[in-house]
Formats: structure tokens, C-alpha cells, sequence
């Protein structure tokens, strides 16, 4: 397993756009996010990951979150695409990321991933949390998650 450095830095070598599949799962007033263990002052982030060879958006989905939870994905519906442009240790990285809401089979969230922790994180804690990327955090924030269909990240 990669330590976070080392993700970011296989990502950047590559110098293509990566495709990231996540989900949005909103239960009980609270959002599911997670963070890696190995650099606990890393920003938090949607559960999800990379599409690969074979996958469909939905299958990828489901692997992601029984590979790093406990949990089995029961619904999910195709929310919106973002633009993620953003910079990793002066590095320019850009992706494009498709978000679904996602309804889960439990709320006891564990990790499977020693180098992964989940959290819930109340809503209305969420716009001022470093979950990233800051457009989605925000459209959650404000509800608009449900009616966008296209975001742009910009770096800072």
C-alpha cells in the first residue's frame, strides 16, 4: 500500500487526468468521509477511487467502498461529474471525478484499510471542514449536491 506521497506522486508521473468514482453518503443529519491514517493532517475526502479496466462507474463504486469498509453499497444513483484541478506539492493534478449518492446496508462504519479511517461529520459541520474537493463539500453544505450536474474545481 502507498503512503499518500507516494499515490499523489505515481498520480502526477503519469501526467494524464485520472478518473475517480466517490460517493456521497448522507444519513441521520451526518456525511460519511474518510482520511488517511498515515498523514492525519491530510484533508478528509469522499470514499471512492480510481476507475479501472473492466469497471462500469457503479461496479467500481461498490468495490471501492466494500474493499475500504465494512459496509455494502444497496442504492446508487449518479449525481454529477467535477473538474477537479488541484495542486499536490506544487504539482498541477487534474481529475475527473463522478460522485453518486449512496445509500449504505449499515451506519456502524469500520475501515478495512489500516491506512484509511472513516467519520460521520455532522451537515452542519460540513462548510467549514476540509473535506475536499471544497465545491462538492460546499454544494453539500447547502443542499445543492442533489441539482448540480457539472463542477468546476479550480486550484487555489
Amino acid at each position: 500500500v502507498l503512503n499518500q506521497d507516494q499515490f499523489f506522486q505515481a498520480i502526477i508521473s503519469r501526467q494524464i487526468p485520472r478518473i475517480r468514482i466517490a460517493g456521497i453518503v448522507v444519513a441521520d443529519g451526518a456525511v460519511l468521509f474518510q482520511q488517511p491514517t498515515d498523514d492525519p493532517s491530510s484533508c478528509f475526502a469522499f470514499i471512492g477511487g480510481e476507475y479501472e479496466i473492466g469497471d462500469t462507474f457503479e461496479t467500481r463504486l461498490r468495490k471501492e467502498f466494500e474493499e475500504e469498509t465494512n459496509a455494502r453499497v444497496v442504492e446508487a444513483k449518479y449525481l454529477f461529474c467535477v473538474e477537479n484541478h488541484f495542486r499536490y506539492k506544487e504539482n498541477l493534478v487534474q481529475q475527473a471525478e463522478h460522485y453518486f449518492l449512496v445509500t449504505l446496508n449499515r451506519r456502524d462504519i469500520s475501515s478495512r484499510e489500516p491506512h484509511l479511517k472513516q467519520h460521520w461529520l455532522p451537515l452542519s459541520q460540513v462548510g467549514t471542514t476540509d473535506l475536499r474537493p471544497f465545491a462538492v463539500r460546499d454544494a453539500v453544505a447547502d443542499g445543492t449536491y442533489l441539482k448540480k450536474r457539472h463542477i468546476v474545481q479550480m486550484p487555489d
